[in-house]
């Protein structure tokens, strides 16, 4: 029988140990930019802890791989209270009373809080609380438990802005071949000179194209661009001028070489009047000449002016690679450049669906807009739209190469969208500079 006895006792120890914990209620976990706060209230009313033992209830934060324990919350017995403060009198400490996060059993709802730095590690965290009973010899850890999980961490990301685009509904144009048609001046001159730089040649197919759009009785003559270029050599006043007085001169050679057309200078349109840069470029991109690289770079730099290009190659090699471009390249720059005829024609199908497509876009029907272009997407004039239809998806990198098409084109529009979109790259890029910055206070 005592033996009986004894293992009874043992048992129902145990039991009491379990019947014990005091009452964990309202348990949350939550972040703010910095820090996680783990709060909870115990009810001390609500619980069974003999007088001689006192509850050790420890939080902590975990998942797979890391756990980071929190302050811990004592419960006390009465009777364990007045053990302790006899030991600490012994000890010397005869003003020991109940500090922080320490509460004697009966005395009501404890609100506990707790407030840890967040850590990247915290993106999937579960709250976990460890119970332990003190004061008797079969003293033991209860099994864990999770009480509360949540995500509190989350690695921010880049956020893409949509840019503002620039539209315009296409006119129904027939293009002669730019890069054919070009009629090159003598240094600092606007005058024509038709003896030099294969002009005679030019000047023929040029008038053949005006005659071309006026004898056929389908079209309707509605006006004619043309741009003038100044090679990148002088002041830029001076050479914004000096493009535009060749764009004249050419004007002035059609209407006097047409003049059964009547045509005026009303019917033409100068696309621009400046340094030939972008011409500069092209022709560079297909030579041999020392030191190209380096050019192509000074030029493609959005950051520096004209000006300020034009400086940093005079300085290169003393000098030698400008002289260079001087003698052999700087004279195809000096041009007037024949653009297009437009006109207005009943049996233009592809202007109509690219002026269709358009409206799709403004209605905000990106998707729509392209599958009505399926069919004309090759035409010069759907490139800008198609780009445009794109980036309004936030599909930056394809539609880079529509507008890129569309400004060799001749798209003026092109330009604006390609700018917009440099800025959002920045924009982005600053954005993982920034994130980068905010992920090491968490690591």
């Amino acid at each position: 029988m005592k033996k009986f006895f004894a293992v009874m006792v043992i048992v129902l120890g145990a039991g009491m140990l379990a019947d014990a914990q005091t009452v964990i209620g309202n348990e949350k976990m939550f972040h703010d930019a910095d820090s996680v706060t783990v709060t909870f209230d115990l009810d001390t009313d609500n619980t069974d802890l003999p007088v001689r033992r006192k509850e050790v209830i420890l939080p902590y934060i975990y998942n797979e791989k890391d756990t980071l324990y929190l302050d811990v919350v004592e419960v006390y017995g009465r009777g364990r209270y007045k053990r302790e403060r006899q030991v600490n009198a012994v000890n010397g400490d005869r003003d020991w009373e109940l500090g922080e996060n320490q509460v004697m059993k009966k005395e009501g709802i404890y609100c506990y809080e707790s407030k840890v730095p967040l850590k990247r590690w915290m993106k999937v965290a579960n709250l976990g609380i460890r119970r332990q009973i003190v004061g008797c010899a079969c003293e033991s850890d209860v099994t864990d438990e999770n009480i509360a999980q949540d995500s509190l961490f989350k690695d921010p990301q880049v956020q893409r802005r949509i840019p503002e685009y620039v539209l315009a509904d296409v006119d129904r144009m027939w293009d002669f071949g730019r890069d054919e048609l070009e009629i090159v001046f003598k240094v600092s001159k606007t005058e024509i000179d038709s003896s030099v730089f294969d002009n005679e040649i030019t000047f023929g197919k040029i008038l053949k194209a005006v005659d071309n759009i006026f004898r056929n009785p389908k079209y309707r003559f509605d006006k004619i661009q043309v741009a003038g270029y100044a090679s990148p050599e002088g002041p830029p006043a001076f050479n914004n001028w000096l493009g535009e007085n060749r764009a004249k001169a050419l004007i002035d050679y059609i209407i006097k070489h047409r003049p059964q057309y009547n045509l005026t200078m009303d019917n033409f349109e100068i696309v621009n009047g400046e340094e030939n840069w972008a011409g500069l470029r092209r022709v560079l991109v297909g030579s041999n000449m020392k030191g190209k690289d380096q050019v192509i770079a000074i030029i493609d730099d959005e950051k520096l002016n004209g000006e300020q290009k034009k400086l940093k190659i005079w300085a290169m090699e003393q000098g030698r690679v400008w002289r260079r471009m001087l003698k052999n390249i700087y004279p195809y720059l000096r041009c007037a450049r024949y653009l297009a005829v437009y006109y207005d024609s009943t049996d233009d199908e592809a202007a109509d669906l690219i002026n269709q497509a358009n409206s799709l876009i403004r209605e905000g029907k990106y998707t729509e807009a392209i599958g009505h272009m399926d069919t004309v997407k090759e035409d010069v004039r759907s490139y800008n739209t198609m780009g445009v239809a794109l980036m309004m998806q936030g599909k930056f990198e394809e539609a880079m190469p529509w507008f890129e098409k569309a400004l060799e084109n001749n798209c003026l529009s092109a330009q604006s969208n390609i700018d917009a979109i440099n800025v959002e790259y920045a924009h982005e890029e600053q954005q993982r500079r920034d994130i980068a910055e905010y992920l090491k206070k968490y690591e």
